[in-house]
Order: C-alpha cells, then structure tokens, then sequence
C-alpha cells in the first residue's frame, strides 16, 4: 500500500472506492436476504420501515459535511470541528426520531426497531465525518477498508445473531455493535497517521458551518423522503409485509448505485479542482461522461432484468419474491435516470453551488409525494413503480437544467473577465 500520506491516482481511488462500496453494500443486501431466508416479509418490512424514517432525518442533521470537508480546499475548518458538530446533530435526530415514533403510533416491537435503527446511523455517521478527511486527501483506500472491515463484521455478527434468535431487534443491536468496533478499531487508529483527533466545540465555527451546509442537509434529507415516501405510504396502505417485498427487490438497485457512488466520490475532489480553477470545459468533459457511464449502467440493469429478473429473485431471496419481477424492471427503469442524477448532483455540489438544491428537493419531494398517494392505492407495488419512475425523471431534469445554466453563467462570465 502507498504511503500514508500519499495522495492516490484517480483510478486507484476509483479502484478501491468500487470495491469497498461494492462490499459494504453486498453486505448490506445480505442482511436484507438472510431477513427474509431466516425471517419473513414482515421482519423485512420492519427493518425497512426504520431505515425510511430514520434516513430523512440522519441526512438532514449530518448535513453533508462530507462534502463540505471534501471542497473545503482552503482547510478553512479543523476535523474536530466538523466531528464536534456531528455529535451535536446526532443528539437532535435522536431525539427528532423518538418524536416520529411517538406520533405515528407504532406498535411497540417496530417502534423499538426503528430506534436501533437510528442509533446504528448515528454510529456510522462518525466514520463519515473520518471518511470525508481521508476523501479530501483522495486515500479513498483507507476509507474501502473500513467499509470493508464494516462488511465482514456485521454479517459476521448479524448471521450468528439471527440464526440463532431470529429475531430482528437483535440483528440491529449487531449492526450497532459492527460499527461501534470499526470506528473505534480502525477508523481513528488511520486518523491518527495524520493527525491527532480531538473534539473541537466551536459555536461560531459550528454556525458558519450549519450556515454552508443547512442547504444541503435539507436537500439531502428531502431527496431522502421523495426515494422514502413510497415505503411510508406502501406501510400505511398495505401493511409491514408488503413493504418487505418492494425493499428487499427495491435494494437490489443498490448494485448499481454502488458503482455509480464509487465512481463519483472519486471524481468529486477532482470536480471541484477543475471547476474552482475555471478550468469549465474539462469541467464539462468529465460530467459528461459520469453521466454517460450513469445511463449505460441503467440500461443494462433493464436488459438483465428482463431476461433473467424471476431467475435472481428466487435464487437470491424466496420464489415468493419472484412474481414482483415486473416490479424490479420498473425500478431499474427508474435507477437509470437516478444514476445520472447522481452525478448531476456531485457535479452540482462541485460548483459549490448550495442554496439552490433545497428548492430542488422540494420539487421532488412533491412530485413524488403526489404520485405515490395516487398510484399505490390504485395499483399496489407496482404503483410505486410508476412513481419511482416519474420521480427519477424529474430529478434528472431539474438537476441537468440547474446545472447548466450555473455553468453557461460562469463560462460567460469567466470569457468576459479575460476579454477586458
């Protein structure tokens, strides 16, 4: 392995950010598998549940200071600052989750599920706050270890948990327990080969911070909601078991989302390099072609789908699951506008362009909102489908017309810097 302080290539970055994003999520999907194998639907439906409630709420107060961090060129902000407000916002989506809880009126076994749900978040967030430092030194090596080290240990701990008490509050007392070992283990045993971690509380620094960062927490937790209000309102209108089917297919997407994240974490430092340097035509060149690689990944997961989709869903989960297969192509239909979305997002976030990403998510949040409530109660799973499709859509275009009137602005505006 390099040097620690080394910086990377970007292919190696891409090398190991894939294979570890590739591992953390084959992990993730495994739980999800050994749920149904060793459980039911309804266990799956629970777990899934707490990750749709939770997810809007640990983004919001994690507020992407991941990025920040990453395009934070001039080290305006000390690590213990950012890890410092970390713990402080993990604090709120505790406690903003133990109210959802109360006013949805769970029953008590999902209820505590969805608690542990939010504390194993709260526990991740921490290694993100470590993987941001690393990602802006592009040693995205250290960072695939860890999610790595993440993987092994809680399917390790989670497999010997269920299948000895088939029981889905203890699979997420492992999950807990797996990223408790690996933050305190290895993650800041890495940190400490570069710098000494501390806890810096700072409140006028944590203030500039949540000034930058409030408009992508709130992006990030309402595209959270807009993918989450399906699985809400799938619960609400057709119980724990059916949203057990449409999570478990739904998270195969996941594979694709795995490449797609690799590939753009690696490329985000170097967008925002080129574009912080006005260098906008490579800029340009480079977004194009994450998108490209977005759309060719969404394309071949359909035809995958349709030749073998009942196939894979038997093998990898129950031949229950594989009557939904029309459900799965509708969903990869959706992924391929959502994988090129994802880029359009990192390329936005590149720009540094903040406060526009909020109005955004409001858009997608309603757009999704609207044809959920329609089309599940009309036309089940499949509904979601549909809506999961119209959505993915939006948020392709809404980006892709953002993003290019930012960068025609500051082309021109650049052209007219150099001519006077």
């Amino acid at each position: 392995m390099e040097p620690v302080t080394k910086r990377l290539s970007l292919k190696k970055n891409f090398f190991w950010n894939f294979i570890g994003n590739l591992i953390y999520a084959f992990a993730q999907w495994a739980i999800l598998s050994l749920l149904a194998k060793l459980g039911n639907p309804q266990m799956v439906g629970q777990f899934s549940l707490g990750l749709a409630i939770t997810a809007p709420i640990i983004l919001f107060t994690n507020l992407q200071l991941n990025s920040i961090q990453v395009t934070d060129t001039q080290h305006k902000y000390k690590f213990g600052e950012y890890l410092g407000l970390r713990i402080v916002t993990n604090f709120i989506a505790i406690l903003i989750t133990i109210l959802v809880i109360l006013l949805g009126n769970y029953n008590p076994l999902t209820s505590l599920v969805i608690i542990l749900v939010a504390f194993s978040k709260v526990i991740e967030s921490w290694s993100d706050v470590v993987f941001g430092y690393l990602q802006q030194r592009e040693r995205m090596d250290l960072t695939a270890i860890s999610r790595i080290l993440k993987a092994v240990l809680m399917l390790l701990i989670i497999s010997i948990l269920l299948y000895i008490t088939h029981n889905v509050i203890w699979m997420v007392i492992g999950l807990c327990l797996s990223y408790m070992m690996v933050f305190f283990f290895y993650d800041l045993k890495v940190l400490k080969k570069f710098i000494t971690p501390k806890l810096i509380f700072n409140y006028k620094n944590y203030v500039d911070i949540v000034k930058l960062a409030l408009p992508l927490g709130i992006v990030l937790m309402l595209g959270s909601l807009y993918t989450n209000i399906p699985r809400i309102i799938i619960e609400k209108y057709l119980g724990e078991e059916q949203l057990g089917y449409f999570a478990a297919i739904a998270y195969l997407i996941v594979a694709g989302n795995t490449f797609i994240g690799a590939i753009g974490q690696a490329a985000a430092p170097r967008l925002a390099i080129l574009f912080s340097e006005k260098n906008f035509i490579q800029f340009k060149k480079l977004l194009v072609k994450l998108v490209s690689i977005g759309f060719v990944t969404g394309i071949l997961g359909v035809i995958i789908t349709l030749l073998f989709g009942e196939l894979i869903l038997s093998i990898l989960y129950k031949p229950s699951y594989a009557k939904y297969n029309e459900l799965f192509t509708l969903l990869l239909i959706s992924g391929t506008f959502s994988f090129s979305s994802t880029f359009l997002g990192i390329g936005l976030t590149a720009t540094r362009s903040f406060k526009i990403q909020p109005y955004l998510g409001v858009i997608w949040i309603v757009v999704s909102f609207i044809s959920a409530i329609i089309l599940i109660p009309k036309f089940g799973l499949f509904g979601a489908g549909y809506s999961a499709i119209i959505s993915s859509i939006v948020q392709f275009l809404s980006q892709l017309i953002a993003l290019s009137v930012i960068y025609l602005d500051k082309l021109k505006y650049s052209k007219a810097k150099a001519r006077s």
